[in-house]
Parts: structure tokens; sequence; C-alpha cells
């Protein structure tokens, strides 16, 4: 009997070459049989060989883990490797030595069937997310303001009406009320502001929780498949629910409401993009340990005979979808050596949550040094812009405002006759409104984090004061917001719900339709729906635009989007205000 046990050992000890080197294999064959199909194909090892230690009563159970209990973790993208002959397998009986061998062959049977399947060979391996692409840029606005562009001058005439126009309204202000600005706008940028900054900082803090989702699937505790995205997506309705129902119950300003409501969703679209990116390369990296084993096995099998032509080809085609999951998991910039996981760090998450961009990558372009001189420059136009619209608001918003928030009361009627001199009377200021808006955050603000981050990629905006369609303008406008778009909801409907392009267009402006709604909701606490049928307005737009008479008619296209634009968001604000 002892000499039998022993003859078992000597038999593994023979095998131990291919089974160390098919160990892998073995656990996804567990993973991808019929009776295993619910489970991840990264499941547990301890649980995909306890079979194989029931065949014989004095068998043990293989301890898979580490000696402190806790899952192997493998430092790079290469399989973790199972070291059955040199652990606990020295027990083992040559039955059960037969079975893993049967076993072996059977998954790579699987594994060949999956991949070379005709459905699969002719569907290659596509990148999910390289469909944004990371450069060294420069904003328009800031080559035009160089002294070599041709509409330098227009650049200085512009500032210095700026800095003449603030001169101005502030004496007068002070001649006739004693003080050089009015307090109602600027009592309500103060009102509760410590509180407004601690809200802030808390919800930044809580987005440090995607790093520990994010490890703990690296560390295999967590399938991103089956929970991993589920647990991230319930956190995410918690998250945005949470950032709007705190500034309402704490009765915040309506200037804090809509403050915290829009950082939080930036906040939340770039743990969307972190966490999904994470999530998607660990399935690469899964599929990278199946490709690899597969390949393993196909080898040991070969053995010293020649190769069949079928072989080869199936070789082949594993060595490019080996090459195809070792290139998602490197960073796309060159001379990189970012790889996934070893960026599921707390530094490169917060790193990451700092830069001017919703769209996370492994690696990003960066600049050298910091032009402190230009930071300067920024810092001295985002305050300048920032007490010119406040100058505006009190001058022109603020008595239009009141005026409307008056009709009110009055029956329907008398509010309709009233709405058209309401709506003339805020239309060049909310466009000049509108437009220092845009200036401020997507030119001096995200230029200026840029220059401090070494964030080479200034393509924050387009020449979007060009469009002739409203499509044009979608993208050009905030090219951040558009990347995000892009890549989490339009690609992602067309992947994840098998849609048409023009249905994922659709779910793409009805989801931005939504999200706009909501910050009117925010501001004015009444959901009425106008900015949600406005802005969906544009997809018939967007056909119309795409006639054979506009389209060969730009100026009549770029008056008709220059149009929109000075009437559609004050018709929209007077809606609010008025009705």
């Amino acid at each position: 009997m002892a000499d039998r046990a022993n003859n078992g050992g000597y038999a593994v000890a023979a095998a131990s070459t291919t089974t160390s080197a098919e160990a892998e294999n073995l656990r996804l064959y567990r993973a991808l049989h019929p009776t295993y199909r619910g489970r991840h194909l990264m499941a547990d090892p301890q649980e995909s060989v306890t079979s194989l230690s029931s065949s014989s009563s004095g068998s043990i159970t293989p301890d898979l883990s580490d000696r402190d209990g806790s899952a192997n973790e493998a430092s790079d993208t290469s399989v973790e490797t199972l070291n059955f002959a040199q652990r606990d397998f020295k027990d083992i009986t040559t039955v059960s030595v037969e079975k893993v061998a049967h076993e072996v062959k059977a998954a790579r049977e699987i594994v060949v069937t999956k991949l070379f399947h005709p459905s699969a060979k002719k569907a290659k391996r596509r990148p999910r997310f390289k469909d944004v692409k990371f450069q060294p840029h420069t904003t328009i606005l800031e080559a035009e303001a160089s002294r070599t562009s041709v509409f330098a001058g227009f650049y200085t005439l512009f500032w210095l009406g700026t800095f003449i126009l603030f001169t101005k309204t502030v004496l007068v202000n002070y001649r006739n009320t004693g003080y050089f600005l009015d307090t109602h706008i600027v009592s309500i940028l103060w009102r509760d502001l410590p509180k407004i900054a601690i809200s802030d900082l808390v919800l930044f803090l809580l987005t440090f929780a995607n790093v520990v989702l994010q490890q703990a699937i690296v560390k295999n505790k967590i399938s991103w498949n089956s929970t991993g995205w589920a647990i991230q997506s319930c956190y995410e309705v918690a998250f945005i629910g949470l950032a709007l129902w705190w500034p309402m119950y704490n009765d915040y300003p309506w200037i804090g409401r809509v403050f915290l409501c829009l950082h939080s969703l930036v906040l939340l679209m770039k743990q969307h993009s972190y966490a999904f990116f994470c999530g998607y390369l660990s399935v690469v990296k899964r599929d990278l340990a199946l490709f690899e084993s597969a390949l393993a096995g196909l080898r040991s099998e070969e053995g010293d005979g020649t190769p069949s032509p079928i072989q080869d080809e199936q070789e082949e085609h594993l060595h490019e979808e080996i090459a195809m999951c070792q290139t998602e998991l490197r960073s796309s910039l060159p001379m990189s050596k970012v790889m996934y996981p070893n960026n599921v760090t707390f530094f490169n998450f917060f790193d990451y949550m700092m830069l001017p961009t919703l769209v996370y990558e492994l690696e990003y372009p960066r600049t050298e040094s910091i032009r402190w001189d230009y930071v300067f420059e920024k810092i001295a136009a985002i305050f300048g812009v920032f007490f010119l619209m406040i100058i505006i608001a009190e001058q022109y918003f603020y008595p239009i405002v009141m005026h409307a928030l008056s009709l009110r009361s009055l029956p329907f009627l008398e509010k309709v006759t009233e709405y058209p001199f309401l709506l003339f009377e805020l239309l060049f200021p909310f466009l000049l409104m509108y437009l220092l808006t845009w200036y401020i955050i997507w030119d001096a603000i995200l230029n200026e984090i840029a220059e401090l981050t070494h964030f080479a990629d200034r393509y924050f905006y387009g020449d979007w004061w060009n469009s002739v369609q409203w499509d044009q303008f979608a993208r050009e406008w905030n090219v951040p917001v558009h990347q995000f778009l892009l890549r989490h909801v339009y690609h992602s409907s067309i992947s994840a719900f098998q849609v048409s392009k023009g249905a994922a267009t659709v779910i793409t402006f009805l989801l931005s339709s939504v999200i706009h709604e909501l910050v009117m909701f925010v501001i004015f606490k009444k959901l009425r729906g106008y900015l949600l049928v406005l802005q969906m307005c544009q997809l018939p737009l967007v056909q119309l635009s795409k006639t054979n008479f506009l389209r060969n008619n730009k100026i009549l296209g770029n008056i008709m989007f220059w149009f929109g634009i000075y009437t559609g968001p004050s018709m929209m604000c007077m809606l609010y205000l008025t009705f």
C-alpha cells in the first residue's frame, strides 16, 4: 500500500512540469464548464481543486492561499502561477493525476472551441476604451492671444474694454450708493460659505472609496463582472443622491447649491470613468490569463512532435490575442512603463482627480515645467471676469429677476402678456453672462489647472462659434464632457445594449438633457422640464442642418445657430422665473 502511494507520488513528480504549467488552465476550465457557468473566470483557486482531493481518503485539500491567508497577487500582468506540484500535491494518487490531465485537456478543448468558433474568428478582439486620444494641444484663444496672431489686437481690445466697463460701473455705483459693489449677489456668495466648502471637501474624500473597490478587484476578492460593477453603480447613485439632498436639507443659497451640484456631477463622471476603465482592464487581465494558459496547454500537447497546421493556426491566434491584451494593459504613450494593475493606487487616483479631464487613462501627456507668469495671468483673468460677472448680475440681472418673480402671483394671461418684454430685456445680459461663464470655466480655470498639474492636452473646446450644426456645437462647446459622453454613454450603449448609432445618439442627448434639467431643479426648486424639452429639440434641428440646402449654405446655418444661442437660454431662464 505504501509502495502504491509512493508510485503515485513519483507519478506526480513526473507530471509536475505539465501540471504546474497548466494549473491555471484547470481553474479556468472549472469556470468555463457548463456546471460552473455562473462563476466568474477568476474563481477562487481553492474551490477549483477541492474535488481533486476527494478521490483519496488520505489526500489533503490543497491550500492555494498565501501564508497570511490572503489571495495571491501578481506584480505584473502574467498569469498567477499555481504551483500544484511544489505545494500540497505530494500525497495525491495516480488516479487524481489522471483526472488532472483529463480535465486539463478538456479545458484546452473548451478554450480552443470558444476562441476558434466561426463566429469568434470573424470578430477579432477590439479595444473598448481607445476612442479618446490625448496629445499635447494649445487652446484656440491662447493661440489667438499670442503676439504672432493677426487677431492679437482684438484680444487686447477685449480686456481693455472689460477693464473700462468694470471701472466705470464701480465708480458710478459708489457715487450713487456709497458702495463700490451692490451687496445682493455678494451676500448670497458669502452666505454659508464655510459649510459649503466643508461639504465639498467631504464629497471629494468620499471618491477615494473607488480605490478600495478596485484594489479588492485586483486582489481577486471581488469580481468586476459579477459584483464589482453592481457595487460601483449603487455607490454612484448614493453619492449623487447625497450631493443633491444635503444642500437642500441645509437650505444653502442657490449659488451654493448649484456649485455643489455641478462639482458633484464632475466628481461622479470622473469616478465612473475611473471605475469602469479599471474594471474593464481587470477583465482584460483575466482574458490574458486565459489565453496564456491555453497557449501553454497547446505547447505542452505538441511535445516533441511536429505540430499540425490547425495547431499552428490556433497558436498564431492566441499570440494575437495575448499581444492585444498586453497592449490594452499598458499606457498608450510612447516610452511609458505604466501598466495595470500598478496604477491602482491612492496617489494615482488623487493625481487623476486633480487633472482637468473627465476620462481616465493610465497616463496622460505632461509638460516639463510650470510657467508661473502664465499662472498669474490666468489668476488675474479668473478674478477679473468673476467681478465683471458680479457687476452684470447686479446691474442687469437682479432687477429683471425681481420683476419676473413678482409676476408669479398674477393670472396666467397677464404673465403671458408680460413675458415677451421681460425676455427682450434679458436677451443681451444673459448672452454676455453665458459667454463669460464659458470663458471663465473652459479657458481660464481649466488652463490654470492644466498648467499647475503639467497637463499637456489643452483641447478643452473647439471653434464652436463657427458651428453650423447643433451636433457640432455639442462636440466643441465642452470637449471634456463630450469625451465622457462619447466613451461611457454613446459607445457603451452600442456595446452593452447592442443599439444602433442613431439610438445611441438619442440616449446620449436624453441623458444630457436630464442632467441639465436636474441642475435647473437645484437652482429653482421646481421641476418643469423646459430645458429638457428645448435641448431635445436639438435633435430635429441636427437633422434639418444636414439637408443639402443648409449644408451648402454655412452662413445661414451659423446665423440659425447664433439665433438659437441668443434666444434659447434667455427664454428658458424666463420660463423658470415666471411660470
